[in-house]
């Protein structure tokens, strides 16, 4: 009868891999910058930008290229294929507009 530890540990099924911070980097800078553009256009009513709380830095992630993919016209902006898994049957961000208003206004800023 073994006893040993590696013959009795069971192993399940392995999870996804996650993306590299650095490839989550360069897909948002390439999200920051095909939607630039559609950002100005729906804010053209608010052309300065309010204050961006230290709290909105999170959304400059995986949320932001999420919100991307739901709000962004996919005919107008060259989207990343990525785009086609967002389930966006919700938001992180309140609305589009939102989502567009943190994208130049904040999120440009730490990219």
């Amino acid at each position: 009868r073994r006893t040993s530890s590696a013959s009795s540990q069971v192993q399940g099924p392995s999870a996804p891999e996650m993306p590299s911070a650095v490839f989550l980097i360069l897909l948002a800078a390439s999200v920051v910058s095909c939607c630039e553009a559609a950002a100005a256009k729906d804010l053209k009513l608010a052309p300065n930008c309010p204050y961006c709380d230290s709290s909105v830095y999170s959304y400059c992630t995986d949320k932001l290229l999420h919100d991307a993919c739901c709000c962004l016209d996919p005919y107008e902006n060259q989207l990343p294929l990525e785009c086609k898994l967002a389930d966006c049957s919700f938001l992180h961000a309140n609305s589009c507009r939102d989502h567009h208003l943190i994208t130049r206004c904040c999120c440009n800023r730490i990219l």
